[in-house]
């Protein structure tokens, strides 16, 4: 499980506000498994929006761009 957290597509820069409880158990994730940050937080939100379709409205349509 531990090697499905490398980032294979193009990324981008993010910046976003979290709660500092949050953050801290990211960064402790992080020291532990030796997994980058940005790798973790990709994973989590890849399966945020994987459990939660409803929030995209219903016309939402992968771009060929974004799929690369």
């Amino acid at each position: 499980m531990r090697e499905n957290f490398k980032l294979v597509g193009p990324t981008a820069k993010v910046s976003v506000d979290l709660e500092k409880e949050v953050l801290e158990t990211i960064q402790a994730m992080e020291t532990f498994v030796k997994v980058p940050c940005s790798e973790l937080v990709n994973t989590a939100v890849k399966r945020f929006i994987s459990s939660h379709k409803d929030f995209l409205p219903s016309d939402y349509k992968k771009t060929k761009a974004s799929q690369q």
